[in-house]
């Protein structure tokens, strides 16, 4: 394949008229992806949010005040 000459071609076809092209099988391992690809999503946001929890708690342990006499 050639770099940077590429084409793509998309075909989309409402879930309804899936059962009409597509064996039911194979309707249920396309609509498994699809929750395994919003679980892979799902996971790298709480991955993001734990990080910036822990940068905006190490924030706060850096500040502590001190007595002094």
């Amino acid at each position: 394949m050639i770099e940077g000459k590429t084409k793509e071609i998309r075909i989309c076809i409402p879930e309804e008229l899936f059962s009409i092209f597509l064996p039911e099988k194979t309707v249920g391992h396309f609509i498994n992806a699809r929750k395994e690809m919003l679980f892979a999503f799902r996971s790298l946001i709480d991955a993001k949010i734990e990080a910036l929890e822990k940068k905006e708690k190490k924030k706060v342990e850096k500040k502590k005040k001190i007595k002094i006499e």
